[in-house]
């Protein structure tokens, strides 16, 4: 197979790569700026992150992936191959590439991905599950009959499923995150203290303060924004427990989702998961207290996974170490002429 072969992340937050031989290469925000008049993109990545909130009209930052799916798709395509060229360079071999999408994806949402990282410049495409992906990266055993339950929780959408003999038993994707959670913070330092803040002040709030269970010692910062009162600076001080309260609507529709899967899943495969643990990864399960307030609520053992951020793309790498992995469970590569 010619071609460098890359294992892709693609999800609402971040997008990561992994490349054969060199490791994970790319971890970046999925995000692009555009000139609102032309809509040539002027920033990508970390770039784009950092001017999100501090433009004008002219300039619009834009995340083309919203709950995991492709909702953009000129954007999505030139944050791809922008990444692609960085990647390959002057290879005239087009890179071989694993992409990781939603286990609830539609046909339709799966043809999208396929497409957007064909045009971008893939030259072949294998769309994997990101719960599948994610259960590799944590070690599952590929052939076992024993189900096993993995939950992603990353920044657009929680991906729930059960897995056994290298399959998808069950899945379910629930459409709130990370970022939900800093547009709640959004939303109530708005309504109740008339406070506007942006976008990377709500991550640094959750990151610093957030929790899924109440703190043993509230804890405060001091964080900057504009009055709602006469649009002026304001600095202001913000407690663990008024953010503990503000998000703990969000948690609740995540646990109530992961639960629905539970109930659904054949009695077998639920006595599996009761003595092997449900296994926690993705970005937003390092909350503080996300752990715990999974196994209060479910009653089952939490396994937090060795390296929640990067288990999504360890999985996609592993199978591009080991592409039998693919044709053991029925996954093959689509070219741009087979996709037509």
């Amino acid at each position: 197979m010619l071609g460098m072969r890359v294992g892709i992340d693609f999800g609402s937050s971040s997008t990561i790569m992994y490349v054969e031989g060199k490791g994970i290469v790319l971890d970046e925000p999925t995000m692009i700026a555009v000139d609102t008049e032309t809509g040539i993109p002027i920033a990508i990545g970390n770039a784009a992150y950092n001017i999100n909130g501090r433009t004008d009209e002219t300039i619009s930052v834009i995340s083309p992936i919203q709950n995991g799916i492709i909702s953009d798709y000129t954007m999505a395509e030139h944050i791809l191959r922008y990444y692609f060229q960085r990647l390959c360079k002057n290879s005239i071999f087009k890179p071989n590439v694993i992409l990781t999408v939603p286990s609830v994806a539609t046909n339709l949402q799966k043809h999208t991905f396929l497409d957007v990282a064909m045009r971008a410049g893939a030259g072949r495409v294998c769309l994997v599950e990101e719960s599948l992906a994610s259960a590799i990266g944590v070690g599952f055993e590929n052939n076992t009959l024993t189900g096993q339950f993995i939950v992603n929780i990353g920044g657009g959408a929680v991906d729930v499923s059960v897995v056994t003999m290298g399959s998808l038993a069950v899945s379910k994707s629930i459409k709130v995150g990370g970022l939900s959670i800093d547009t709640a913070i959004q939303k109530y330092l708005r309504k109740e203290r008339d406070i506007f803040i942006g976008p990377q002040t709500a991550e640094r709030l959750k990151i610093c303060l957030g929790s899924a269970i109440p703190r043993k010692e509230e804890i405060a910062i001091i964080a900057n924004g504009k009055s709602g009162l006469d649009s002026m600076p304001i600095s202001f001080e913000v407690t663990s427990t008024e953010l503990f309260d503000c998000i703990s609507e969000q948690l609740s529709i995540m646990v109530n989702g992961i639960k629905s899967v539970l109930e659904i899943t054949p009695p077998e495969l639920v006595g599996d998961i009761s003595e092997n643990g449900i296994v926690v990864t993705g970005g937003t399960s390092l909350l503080y207290g996300m752990k715990e307030l999974i196994e209060r609520d479910i009653g089952i053992e939490v396994i937090l996974a060795d390296d929640p951020m990067y288990s999504c793309v360890s999985g996609a790498a592993e199978i591009v170490r080991n592409m039998d992995i693919l044709s053991e469970n029925g996954y093959t590569f689509k070219t741009i002429q087979e996709l037509n």
